[in-house]
């Protein structure tokens, strides 16, 4: 170990998200691997060993948050002398095989279990016998390390193996390019951000009314799974429009999900439910960096009020396809960029609003998974689900994520707020029936 290690500041978009974290909020995101059933337990030493030796030169993954030495107010990232993979990847205590039921009450405890500050933000923990004879692991990042498609980005290197060659070669990070934000002034910076006031006023409006899925988070969880083909959201969506993504059929099958719910608890189903769906700004390339965060988002009202699913669909690709076309996403971008150089006390005011429970009901995120087949120590995964934290006041977190011809669809939410998730989650292949019956596609 040399004398003086090297410190990376962290990034004020990943600060921005670590700052997010209080009381019961952890800031934690989950990626659940389900593994087919085997004569025997999966190895976490065989595991333990073959993701060591993946960890060399994977920047971030074996360090630690410490002070950063030119103002120790703020936190950099620096090599972890006591780095030990033991203490990364462990066994989940379990009572036995565990069943569908048990790994939802599982993943719910790991989400909320929390990380050592000392170490590495990450961990893998082994549910090693399921009900069926397979085998489950959940790997736990905090957000501020990485977002959802540097996750998806690490995993080849780290966790899984993708079928039909070998991990692709990770790309250098490329040091910012010398621009107008970090030369100016806080007098422009604080001119810029002003400048997006047709934006603020277009997307941050707050809806009327407290969202009927918002409340007081506490610190415990509760999960549901779901899951749909992909090839079949897509010949739904054809079948309304050509212009109709797969995404935009599942913001519709969630939102008529989110109805029946409503109106099965005996609520009124008509509210506007303003939904917040997670935009990377990552290149496409697939080989960027595997740590940091590169987020941005969308903001539109889902129709919940609208009994017919096809023009429940067809409304949300309306709305969908407005805001790609005005470039919203890249704006909103570059707003909270300028608001990271604005003076405090405006920045935490415009990061109230555009957080608040007044101005969003969820979010819902899907991320593209593996292209193709993947397997941990030659076991193939069957499975592939993400879970993403709560934000203060949501109660609801919803996040997809796509494996081998199926979208799988984890369900985050509080125990006290959604102690019938299960009902949620059982309404998606409900809806994915109607909307397939209304359209006559086979």
């Amino acid at each position: 170990m040399t004398a003086n290690p090297t410190r990376t500041p962290l990034g004020i978009e990943d600060a921005r998200i670590l700052a997010l974290e209080s009381g019961p909020i952890r800031g934690h995101t989950l990626k659940v691997l389900v593994l087919r059933a085997a004569d025997s337990e999966l190895s976490v030493a065989e595991l333990r060993a073959q993701m060591a030796d993946r960890l060399q030169g994977q920047r971030h993954w074996t360090e630690r948050l410490v002070p950063a030495p030119e103002a120790p107010s703020r936190l950099a990232w620096q090599e972890d002398p006591e780095f030990d993979i033991g203490r990364q990847v462990g066994v989940w205590p379990t009572q036995g095989p565990v069943d569908d039921v048990a790994l939802a009450g599982c993943v719910a405890e790991i989400m909320m279990a929390p990380l050592d500050r000392g170490g590495p933000l990450w961990r893998v923990d082994v549910i090693p016998r399921l009900a069926d004879g397979g085998a489950a692991l959940v790997w736990k990042v905090h957000h501020c390390l990485a977002d959802g498609l540097t996750i998806m980005r690490a995993g080849p290197r780290l966790v899984w193996t993708e079928q039909g060659g070998p991990p692709p070669v990770p790309r250098q990070r490329r040091p910012p390019a010398p621009g107008a934000p970090a030369q100016l002034t806080a007098g422009a910076r604080l001119a810029r951000v002003f400048g997006y006031r047709g934006l603020m006023i277009r997307e941050f409006r707050r809806v009327w009314g407290l969202s009927p899925l918002a409340g007081e988070v506490g610190p415990d969880r509760v999960t549901a799974f779901a899951q749909c083909r992909l090839d079949e959201l897509h010949a739904l969506g054809k079948a309304v429009g050509p212009e109709v993504t797969v995404n935009d059929v599942l913001l519709s099958i969630v939102t008529g999900a989110l109805r029946r719910w409503l109106e099965d608890r005996g609520g009124a189903a008509t509210r506007a439910l303003k939904v917040q769906v997670p935009v990377s700004m990552h290149a496409e390339d697939g080989l960027g960096d595997t740590a940091g965060n590169r987020d941005s988002f969308l903001l539109f009202r889902l129709p919940v009020g609208e009994r017919d699913p096809v023009a429940r669909v067809r409304a949300v690709a309306r709305a969908t396809g407005r805001r790609k076309n005005r470039h919203d996403a890249r704006a909103i971008y570059a707003l909270r960029e300028s608001l990271s150089h604005a003076p405090p006390r405006v920045r935490h005011h415009l990061q109230h609003v555009v957080q608040g429970s007044h101005e969003y009901s969820l979010s819902i995120s899907n991320v593209p998974g593996p292209r193709g087949p993947i397997q941990v120590l030659d076991r193939h995964v069957e499975a592939l689900y993400s879970f993403a934290e709560l934000a203060p006041h949501h109660g609801l977190r919803i996040a997809a994520v796509s494996l081998e011809g199926s979208l799988f669809i984890g369900f985050l939410a509080d125990r006290h707020l959604f102690p019938d998730l299960d009902g949620l989650a059982a309404g998606v292949p409900v809806e994915v029936g109607e909307l397939r019956t209304r359209l006559r596609v086979a």
